[in-house]
């Protein structure tokens, strides 16, 4: 992978992580950047090390078992006041990070962190504090905010990205699953003004519905059963920066009538209060539909489509970005080969050809999996075409042609149930996504509910057989 800097092991990030198999997870999903990484486990050690060696960067954990993680920031703030610090936090502790924010820390991480996530918000956060700026506006580099490849559909969406990025105006990224709609929010976000304040990102396919408005606004003590007491939403955590709403046109139409009006007037209410709130967000959205068709079906309201639909982002998707392809899997290949412990090093030119013919429906997603796959499961420097799993490792179907059509006989006793069909395609994706059920949900192009519930029907009907 390309260096993104220019002096290969020039920045100096200090990890302050107590648990040893986290923090080397964390390692190697940095190490393709070419950062210094030095790892403490406690407070004490975090705070020495500042005299050694002044970090670009602090990752810190917000439980410590000598200090909090409060306690270091107050220290590297007296000390080393310009060093930009990022929490990393479980789910449960969002506000006390949002309070350390308040306290001069940059950002904060939700964990466990996705390899991709934590490489923009490091690649972000270093730039912007030693001012480069220029660097990552250059849309020229085949490494642009977290996105890889130079190809002319992904140019243009750098230069949308450089334009649009600046301004208040609601972007709305359109892009089949697995084309990297989070990182385009990220770069949005990391690119404009408020680049220094909060990005949260909240999916709306993924929260039940009877959940979702108070993931959104947040609620009041005793607003529901469950509510022990008061809590920022994602409205209010995003008070500055930006709100990114994934898979919008899956939220419900009662929502969408509160988010109108949130959207229209920067005022919402938490879930039990009658006390209106004021915020300055800036709305990214996506989705991985046609939010025009959804709107003709009835199923997104037209005036949100209007106030949300100002600047159109798409993705391309990967089987039209043919040149940036390998790429891509040269990078991922590296990531992954140190990860795992293993030695590969290069693609065999079948698997090149294999790779750049290849129609990818899963998308940069589809491509991860498949490399992740193949490093796991072999051995050795070179990946060979027989490594691949299905349907990559099998001959090249070429098309038909009036001279080599093959009748091939179909009759009744070749009709399958279609339950027995689904079944099959619907464990055959889960497998392919190595049991993530939202994920191959998202490939099947349904809900992780629908699956859910189709197996738990498929259980019943086991059993009493």
């Amino acid at each position: 992978m390309q260096q993104l800097f220019d002096e290969p092991k020039s920045r100096y990030l200090l990890m302050v992580e107590d648990t040893a198999s986290v923090a080397a997870l964390y390692r190697s999903y940095l190490s393709p950047l070419g950062i210094d990484i030095n790892i403490v486990g406690n407070g004490r050690d975090a705070i020495q090390s500042l005299a050694h060696r002044t970090p670009d960067l602090i990752l810190l954990d917000l439980r410590l078992p000598d200090m909090t993680g409060m306690d270091v920031l107050d220290a590297v703030k007296e000390f080393n006041p310009d060093v930009p610090v990022i929490f990393m936090t479980a789910h449960g502790s969002i506000d006390i990070a949002v309070d350390a924010m308040q306290h001069g820390a940059q950002d904060f991480l939700i964990k466990p962190c996705e390899a991709d996530r934590l490489r923009v918000t490091v690649t972000n956060a270093i730039r912007k504090a030693s001012k480069l700026r220029n660097e990552i506006n250059d849309s020229s580099s085949q490494n642009y905010q977290g996105f890889i490849g130079s190809s002319q559909p992904m140019q243009a969406v750098y230069r949308t990205i450089d334009s649009a990025a600046s301004s208040k105006a609601s972007i709305f990224i359109t892009g089949e699953s697995g084309t990297g709609k989070e990182v385009c929010a990220e770069a949005i976000h990391a690119a404009s003004k408020r680049g220094d304040k909060p990005f949260i990102a909240i999916n709306c396919a993924a929260i039940p519905k009877d959940l979702i408005e108070s993931e959104l606004f947040g609620h009041v003590k005793g607003a529901f059963t469950g509510a022990a007491s008061d809590r920022q939403g994602a409205a209010e955590l995003a008070d500055g920066g930006t709100l990114f709403l994934d898979e919008l046109c899956e939220m419900d139409l009662d929502l969408q009538t509160k988010l109108l009006r949130f959207i229209q007037t920067g005022t919402f209410q938490k879930v039990g209060s009658s006390r209106m709130k004021k915020v300055d967000v800036r709305f990214v959205c996506a989705t991985n539909r046609d939010p025009w068709k959804e709107v003709q079906e009835g199923r997104f309201r037209e005036d949100l489509y209007y106030r949300l639909y100002v600047i159109p982002l798409h993705l391309p998707p990967l089987r039209e970005r043919e040149e940036d392809v390998i790429e891509i899997a040269y990078s991922l290949l590296g990531f992954m080969s140190h990860e795992e412990g293993k030695s590969f090093v290069r693609f065999a030119q079948d698997v090149i050809d294999r790779f750049i013919q290849y129609e990818w429906p899963g998308n940069v997603r589809q491509l991860q999996n498949v490399l992740r796959n193949v490093v796991v499961l072999n051995q050795g420097k070179e990946i060979e075409l027989s490594m691949l799993p299905p349907p990559l490792n099998e001959p090249a179907v070429k098309p038909a042609t009036s001279s080599n059509v093959v009748s091939v006989s179909f009759g009744p006793q070749d009709i399958q149930p279609l339950w027995k069909i689904e079944k099959t395609t619907i464990e055959q994706a889960i497998e392919a996504c190595d049991g993530n059920i939202p994920q191959a949900a998202k490939f099947l192009d349904v809900s992780p509910s629908t699956i859910y519930r189709k197996i738990q029907a498929w259980n019943a009907s086991e059993k009493k057989a």
